[in-house]
């Protein structure tokens, strides 16, 4: 398996579009292991374990939520060695050894002192671990819903479930029968659904599910200066992705059509595997050629269209990479941030009850739960 090293000593850190913000995303994102002292060799790899002899997991990750807590590990090999465990994406890992570069330039740690580097998984490892979780027991599925579901599909008279009795689980989901007799999961997940990770789930989900549907709920970055965080929808129907474009037919956009939404706008989105790749070059090269960027929805897309599954998204605008904001990347959990996402919660559930044909998600389509 190919290693690769990260210089961390040619950052240009104030380059980065989060600017004075860039620290405090990062440092909020960096094992506490990393911090302890400086480590000679860091190295990055795609491998889920949390129950492992020797096995650190973060004090960072936030365990009061229902999904997308579960952060990566750290094994101490020896004296000099720091291994960080991923669950494995390509995208992912490569994200982590950034974020790991990007803090020692920051703290002026050279790489004399301490190498950062990186395994990136093979295909068989990312879809491994997914092909044999506990998605076989979901059952057939028309329409799955990722993304935020947990602020989607809120009534919690009906229980998520796993389809097991086995603990520690990868996924839950909420399952509902519509008038015409389809069926609606809104599927959520552990660890990060981050960059290809999503799409082999949903390749997984193909396989093993049979679904004909994806709709995403998510976030994305502004390119456009006008896009104020937290008060924008966005949508579309083509994203770039390393180069290849994918355009689709999204299923939502009858159901767009009908909305009056002076917030909603359709445009052009770009993938990357990273925030941390968004610099000021980054953006002089993409400012004209794409209005939003995130690092998922080129991979559902390349997914979707590889099996003729309908694929659609709805995300709502976190930050603006143009034009310099209040709230960012950064500045995700302050209680104004939290208020503002209500309202945007409270539009993307009124779009999805019209799309789905239920009265409203809050109550989750009484009567309908599986």
């Amino acid at each position: 398996m190919t290693v690769v090293r990260v210089d961390h000593d040619s950052i240009l850190a104030g380059k980065n579009l989060m600017h004075e913000t860039l620290r405090a995303y990062i440092y909020g994102k960096i094992h506490p292991l990393i911090k302890t002292r400086v480590w000679p060799r860091i190295v990055v790899c795609g491998h889920y374990d949390r129950d492992g002899p020797n096995v650190h997991i973060s004090s960072n990750e936030k365990q009061e939520k229902r999904f997308n807590w579960h952060r990566p590990t750290a094994v101490i090999i020896d004296d000099s060695i720091l291994e960080i465990r991923c669950f494995p994406g390509r995208d992912y890992v490569l994200h982590h050894a950034l974020l790991i570069a990007y803090y020692l330039n920051l703290n002026s740690i050279n790489a004399s002192t301490s190498v950062v580097e990186y395994r990136l998984p093979s295909s068989e490892n990312c879809l491994g671990l997914l092909s044999q979780s506990n998605l076989r027991f979901m059952g057939p599925v028309d329409t799955v819903i990722l993304g935020y579901v947990d602020h989607l599909a809120t009534n919690d008279d009906y229980p998520w479930e796993a389809g097991t009795d086995e603990p520690n689980q990868l996924f839950a989901w909420r399952r509902f029968r519509r008038a015409d007799g389809s069926i609606v999961a809104f599927v959520g997940s552990m660890m990060s659904l981050w960059g290809d990770i999503i799409g082999n789930a949903v390749r997984t989900m193909q396989a093993q599910n049979n679904l004909s549907s994806v709709i995403y709920i998510g976030k994305a970055g502004s390119l456009r200066t006008q896009d104020i965080p937290n008060q924008v929808l966005v949508t579309g129907e083509t994203s770039r992705l390393n180069n290849e474009t994918f355009t689709w037919k999204s299923p939502l956009t009858t159901t767009l059509s009908t909305v009056h939404m002076s917030h909603l706008c359709q445009g052009i989105h770009v993938t990357v595997p990273s925030p941390l790749v968004e610099t000021e070059d980054w953006l002089a090269e993409n400012k004209h050629c794409a209005d939003w960027v995130d690092c998922e929805v080129g991979y559902l897309a390349q997914a979707c269209q590889e099996q003729d599954t309908l694929f659609g998204y709805l995300h709502f605008i976190s930050d603006n990479v143009a034009q310099k904001y209040l709230y960012n990347l950064a500045t995700e959990r302050q209680g104004a941030v939290i208020s503002a996402r209500k309202g945007i919660w409270g539009e993307i559930r009124r779009v999805l009850a019209l799309h789905l044909g239920v009265k409203n998600l809050e109550g989750g389509a009484r009567g309908s739960i599986l």
